[in-house]
């Protein structure tokens, strides 16, 4: 995993020492997740989307959920990002591991065969998929009120 903190003013000069794992139902034990895939980071669509949700977020905070980007970038090249876009959520590597495919959200075929397709996944604390918006095409962003809707909706019901 590769977190803001680690990421603060490295200058892209990092190491294994600056990622961690990440477990999943530890995070699920303190509320929901939202899983963000996208294919690359410094790609212009992927930028504009991690810029997009970066600004978002803060109006979600609200809500007992922790965001994390997934995508097949190694955990470097995702410090690197983070540190020069200001992420304030953590990235997680698909690289190495099947975590995208686990998702049903690996691109199979064509030049980008391996890489992640843009999707959202809204993971309740039980485990449960609440929400899932997957799309194959570049510059198509997921509606920012469906996924406040599926959190709001695991708060009501948990609440």
């Amino acid at each position: 995993m590769a977190t803001p903190e680690a990421a603060a003013g490295s200058s892209g000069e990092y190491t294994s020492e600056d990622v961690s794992t990440f477990d999943l139902e530890e995070s699920l034990s303190r509320g929901s997740v939202v899983l963000a895939f996208f294919p690359g980071v410094f790609s212009r669509t992927c930028t504009q989307e991690l810029c997009s949700m970066r600004d978002w977020w803060a109006d979600l905070e609200g809500l007992d959920a922790a965001v994390y980007g997934v995508s097949a970038d190694t955990p470097f090249s995702q410090l690197a990002f983070i540190d020069a876009y200001d992420v304030n959520f953590p990235l997680l590597s698909g690289f190495n591991n099947d975590v995208i495919e686990g998702y049903g959200v690996r691109q199979d075929e064509g030049l980008l065969e391996g890489i992640a397709d843009r999707a959202i996944v809204v993971i309740a604390p039980d485990s449960e998929i609440v929400y899932r918006w997957v799309v194959h095409e570049p510059l198509i962003f997921p509606e920012t009120d469906e996924i406040e809707a599926a959190l709001e909706g695991i708060a009501t019901a948990e609440g």
